[in-house]
Order: C-alpha cells, then sequence, then structure tokens
C-alpha cells in the first residue's frame, strides 16, 4: 500500500531508501526505483531503545528528509536520534515532538484508502517539489509489484508447479479472527477446486499452519492432494509464486495485496474491515463484502459474537466469484 506513495517521490526525481523489518522487506525488492533498502534490526512490537540509539548514529548525516508511515512512538525515535533534518508523519502516540512536520491523523473511518494515506504523507513532505511537478498528477494509486524471475523460476522448479497452472488460497489473516473467512469453508473450496481439476496451493505464514493443515487433510481424506506451503516459504518465494498463479482467493490480507501489486485475478474476502480503506487495487480484483450495519468494526475478533460479516459470505459466492475472474 505504500507502493503509489514510493513512486510518487521517485517521479519528482527523489533518491528513496526504504528503511523496513526483515519480514516484509521482500515486498520493497519488488518494487521497482528503490535506491537502497536498509534492514532495521529490531523485533515487532519491541522499543530496543539502546539498538535503535545505535542505529541512529550509523545513517546520521546520510538522509536529508524522513517520510514515517508507521504510526507509533518508536518509529519516530531513529529519525529524531539520527538528526535527520526533515521528519514527516502523521500525530500518534505522543510523538509530535519527534517530528519537523506533524500532520494531522485523520479517524480510520474518514481517512479513505490507505493508498492515499501514505501518499498525503509524500505531499505534505515534498509540497515545494509537487508543486512544481507536471507528471505527479498521472501517477496511478494502483500498486504495482514485480517478483524477481529468478526467484520466479527457482520456486515453481523447487515445488514442481507450471506458471499459471495452480491456484492459490490464502486463509491467513495476521490482524485476528474477524478477518478471516471461516477454515470450513476454505476446506469446501479446496476440495470444489481440486474435483473442478484445478490444482490447488495453500499459501501463509507458520501462523496459518494450522488452518492449512485442515485444508489439506480434509482433501487427502477425499483422495483428492492440494499443495500446502503455509510456513514452508519465505517471503520472496510467496510473492513469485503469487505472481505465476492463475487466481488468488483470500481475506485481507498481506498476500491480498501482494496479489493486487502482481496483477493477478483474485477473489478478496473482507469481514470486520472494509474494501474502502485497505482495497485490493486491481482492475482484476473481485471484493466480497456484506457491509452489514455493525461493519466495519475495524475489530480483531467479533465484538456481537456471531461473526456474521464472514458467515454470510457462502462458498458459492466465493467460488462464482472465483470463476468470473480467472475466466475473465
Amino acid at each position: 500500500m505504500t507502493e503509489p506513495m514510493v513512486r510518487y517521490l521517485i517521479n519528482l526525481g527523489v533518491e528513496v531508501t526504504v528503511a523496513v523489518l526483515p519480514n516484509i522487506a521482500p515486498v520493497y525488492g519488488a518494487m521497482s526505483g528503490i535506491r537502497e533498502i536498509l534492514i532495521w534490526p529490531f523485533k515487532r512490537g519491541q522499543l530496543q531503545l539502546i539498538k535503535r540509539l545505535r542505529t541512529a548514529k550509523l545513517i546520521r548525516g546520510r538522509f536529508d528528509r524522513v517520510i514515517i508511515c508507521p504510526n507509533s512512538f518508536k518509529n519516530a525515535l531513529i529519525p529524531f536520534f539520527a538528526d535527520i533534518p526533515q521528519r514527516i508523519g502523521y500525530v500518534g502516540e505522543f510523538r509530535s515532538s519527534l517530528l519537523s512536520k506533524a500532520v494531522a491523523n485523520p479517524d480510520k473511518h474518514e481517512r479513505g484508502s490507505m493508498v492515499e494515506f501514505y501518499k498525503k504523507l509524500a505531499k505534505e513532505g515534498f509540497a515545494e517539489s509537487s508543486q512544481n511537478a507536471t507528471s505527479v498528477a498521472s501517477v496511478a494509486d494502483s500498486p504495482n509489484l514485480s517478483a524477481d524471475p529468478i526467484i520466479v523460476d527457482a520456486a515453481l522448479l523447487q515445488f514442481k508447479l507450471s506458471p499459471l497452472g495452480y491456484c492459490v488460497l490464502a486463509p491467513g489473516a495476521e490482524y485476528g479472527p474477524a478477518k478471516r473467512w471461516p477454515t470450513e469453508y476454505f476446506v469446501q473450496t479446496a476440495i470444489d477446486l481440486c474435483l473442478a481439476q484445478l490444482q490447488v496451493v495453500v499459501l501463509g505464514s507458520l501462523a496459518d499452519k494450522g488452518t492449512a493443515d485442515q485444508i489439506e487433510q480434509a482433501c487427502e481424506a477425499k483422495g483428492l492432494n492440494v499443495l500446502n506451503l503455509a510456513g514452508k516459504t519465505d517471503l520472496a518465494q510467496a510473492i513469485a509464486l503469487v505472481a505465476q498463479a492463475r487466481g488468488v482467493i483470500s481475506n485481507d490480507s498481506g498476500l491480498m495485496h501482494i496479489a493486487a501489486g502482481l496483477k493477478r485475478p483474485q477473489v478478496a474476502i473482507f469481514g470486520s474491515s472494509s474494501p474502502l480503506h485497505t482495497p485490493p487495487l486491481n482492475e482484476l480484483a473481485k471484493v466480497l463484502w456484506l457491509s452489514l450495519p455493525c461493519s466495519p468494526c475495524f475489530k480483531r475478533t467479533c465484538p456481537l459474537g456471531h461473526l456474521n460479516c464472514l458467515k454470510n459470505i457462502s462458498v458459492a459466492q466465493v467460488e462464482e466469484s472465483f470463476y468470473e475472474v480467472i475466466n475473465a
């Protein structure tokens, strides 16, 4: 969702370095035009103040301006300690004193697409360049990713897959169960796709292995085979496999956005979140969202205990939508 922001800056003539945690670095490797990717040596969710001070010392004097995408206090510390002159970020977590330009942070229900949310920071941070640029207005908000062909070939060879010869199920969503279509629905979908002579590959992290194992076991019980790769690939390999998939079915998740960036036919299932906020910006995407009176609640678990926003999206709806997008 930050790719259009990165592209916006590159179109302004800015040399862009991205600093990220190791787990998402491959996503930026799939973006074009980035000068350098710095891997932050931190554990997610931990302050690690001494390590941040040391990291700040290493980059002091290297950068003129920084855009801080995460809203947390700890992510504003390194630019401050590194004495980067211009530090642009949204107001959040009592960090305004660490920023040179604190941008008003709209309520989640009012901020619109996260793509525009991030891009606004670039516009605020480079206002003087934006005013003189004529090409910027043509920069599309649809993220563009490209998988490394060497990694693609290696992944297809390793897992014995053919280009566009399989479909991907991504049953995970790190945020919580209120974003995950029920496991039994994914199970039935996998069975039906296998019966339709489609090869099914299940992708996800180690956290998704339990769900993926249930899908695999249910299919095996019926004499059907799925390739369960949950927790068995790194992110670069997952990007490569999505890039060559005939189609993707997923929740509102990181893999959903990767599929959108790679312009794969996809069905995206939304529950507690909103496609107005984090849509798959892809002309080949079909979004399924019921927009119930109680949604979007943006909660990790259903506060009403029924999860109707997901349970009422049927397997038949998902499969019909999937065949529409892969046969379009």
